[in-house]
């Protein structure tokens, strides 16, 4: 993978995170406090307001995380020759499906049928799912891995995210706590991510033996920040924890870019 591709592909994840994320606000801005309401009682029926709207919050800071982190890396490290940094902005990238979550709320409003709620969740599962195997993918390149192996790599992670979202089964196609459909094997998943992130700062852990250099282990924890934000955003459904979990995902994204970028500048 060059790095004028790989500058294409940073301009591409920015217009289609941004793209997406307005949208989405401004169909969320047609129906008006009202409209939600009546679909969050019709739809939703088990969610209280602040479990509705704290759901909605969180997807619109994933939404917009993906936004501002594609931004900032093509106008500030768009030339980077950091393979790790560029999957992780696939991983941030990746953040923009949670709108999926808002869009499971447009389909209440629309009367959609069950399987277009089927699709919207797994939808965000390819996000998770694609995002957690990118994280990996790019932490192999820190022990040693060719950067003429990215592009196989990320296509790797974007096709296992298509297989694993495709193939996780739904218990019910309606809407719940997370405003998707509920979902078997739900701890399951949650472990196949965390052994995944796992794995990748473990590569760190080995890249920063090898190197005697404390970048790694900055972005080993930066990394862990970042993950354990977003896993927040997706699984608890309280003003509390969306308030938490962004500026804990600030500092654990400046840390790993700032930590990756001045490794390489010196190198």
């Amino acid at each position: 993978m060059t790095i004028r591709l790989r500058e294409r592909l940073f301009r591409a994840f920015f217009v289609t995170a941004v793209s997406a994320t307005m949208l989405a606000a401004a169909a969320v801005w047609i129906p008006g406090p009202d409209g939600l309401e009546r679909v969050r009682a019709f739809a939703f029926p088990s969610l209280g307001a602040v479990g509705f709207y704290s759901a909605l919050a969180a997807s619109g800071v994933c939404a917009a995380y993906a936004s501002i982190v594609s931004g900032l890396i093509v106008f500030r490290s768009g030339r980077t020759v950091s393979v790790e940094i560029f999957f992780f902005a696939l991983w941030a990238f990746c953040q923009v499906f949670e709108l999926a979550r808002i869009g499971s709320v447009l389909l209440g409003i629309a009367g959609a049928n069950i399987s277009a709620y089927s699709l919207m969740t797994r939808l965000a599962l390819f996000g998770r799912y694609a995002g957690s195997i990118g994280l990996f993918a790019g932490s192999l390149f820190s022990v040693g891995l060719k950067q003429e192996r990215a592009m196989p790599s990320m296509t790797f992670a974007l096709m296992a995210g298509l297989l694993f979202a495709s193939i996780h089964p739904l218990n019910s196609v309606s809407p719940g706590a997370d405003l998707l459909a509920d979902r078997g094997n739900e701890t399951l998943a949650r472990g196949f991510e965390l052994a995944i992130l796992a794995l990748a700062l473990i590569d760190y852990g080995l890249a920063w033996r090898s190197v005697k250099d404390k970048a790694y282990l900055l972005a080993a924890g930066g990394l862990a920040m970042c993950v354990v934000a977003t896993t927040m955003l997706r699984a608890v459904a309280a003003p509390w924890a969306v308030a938490t979990a962004v500026p804990v995902l600030g500092v654990g994204t400046w840390l790993y870019i700032k930590s990756m970028h001045d490794y390489y500048l010196w190198r």
